[in-house]
């Protein structure tokens, strides 16, 4: 009897700490939800180009979405629009001067230009070719303009970027979530701060971390503390909790207990900055790294140059942080 009876206990109480686990680190899955789009396209035997959008239901097939064997190149055929989680989407398609295509989306108004977008100017009839995957926020409020405007103009950053996004998170702690296309789409800078609690040389970095956020937020620098632990007492979601008050960090901290967006930078090392940024290649690149600590004065310039690069005004705000008070 006291066997049967304790069973069932021990099971409620495993499923009480585990959501309550679930629930103090914010979400057991990325607390970013995003879906992904695709170009498809088809030749006839016609010469006509039949495309349609790849997506997670399968291809949608817009009314107008054939581009005629004999248009002229550089002009840019639209399709008629698909509605696909909220956001008004069409294809674009042009014939270049050597017979090869060209293809983007247009998310409500935004070109989005996906990877490896030119199909051969000889393909294979009847034969579905696709485009690299268009990676997209979901809308938090689909009823929002203003939102969709916003993530749209994020994955057109995204889907041109020379450097990772953040990925595979299992969690958010001091403010909403958020990504780096996102921040830039919004005119921000973005600097990574990779680092674990009770990694010694990390807390040395904290102080000017800090600074710099209360120095700098305004201005434009969003500074992102992605989290991931070395050992597995730092995964606890309330030691960090302490060590973000012990410390006094204001910045949003991603848990990146997983290692997906460190191995994505293909990092190797705590504490590791990559401050983020339009660059001459790309409208999202790395424009500095700089690993441990130290070189303090010049990760500020590189923050100050990156905020200048996207029109911020720091007339009047002199260089250096007074880490001491």
């Amino acid at each position: 009897m006291a066997r049967t009876t304790t069973a069932p206990l021990l099971t409620i109480l495993i499923g009480l700490l585990g959501a309550a686990i679930h629930l103090s680190i914010g979400s057991a899955a990325d607390p970013v939800s995003t879906f992904s789009l695709e170009v498809r396209a088809r030749l006839h035997d016609s010469g006509r180009l039949e495309f349609g959008i790849r997506t997670e239901q399968g291809v949608k097939l817009p009314r107008a979405r054939f581009l005629p064997a004999d248009v002229g190149h550089s002009r840019w055929f639209v399709s008629s629009p698909i509605e696909v989680n909220g956001f008004e989407t069409r294809v674009i398609a042009r014939r270049l001067a050597d017979a090869r295509t060209e293809f983007a989306l247009r998310l409500e108004g935004v070109n989005v230009r996906p990877r490896r977008s030119v199909f051969p100017a000889a393909v294979s009839r009847a034969r579905w070719y696709r485009t690299q995957p268009v990676v997209i926020e979901r809308l938090s409020n689909p009823e929002s303009a203003d939102e969709r405007a916003l993530l749209a103009r994020a994955a057109a950053i995204r889907a041109e970027a020379t450097t990772p996004d953040l990925t595979g998170l299992v969690g958010w702690l001091n403010g909403e979530p958020t990504t780096i296309a996102r921040e830039l789409a919004k005119g921000n800078v973005v600097l990574i701060d990779f680092w674990t609690f009770g990694c010694y040389n990390c807390q040395n970095t904290l102080p000017y971390l800090t600074a710099w956020d209360e120095k700098y937020r305004e201005h434009g620098l969003t500074i992102l503390g992605v989290h991931r632990p070395e050992f597995a007492y730092e995964e606890d979601p309330e030691r960090i909790r302490d060590a973000i008050t012990r410390y006094g960090i204001e910045y949003s901290v991603p848990l990146d207990n997983d290692a997906r967006t460190w191995r994505a930078y293909r990092n190797r090392w705590w504490p590791a900055k990559y401050l983020i940024g339009p660059t001459d290649e790309a409208a999202m690149g790395l424009r500095y790294r700089h690993i441990g600590e130290g070189r303090y004065q010049r990760t500020e310039l590189e923050i100050r140059a990156a905020l200048q690069a996207v029109g911020r005004d720091l007339s009047g705000i002199p260089i250096g942080v007074d880490v001491d008070g």
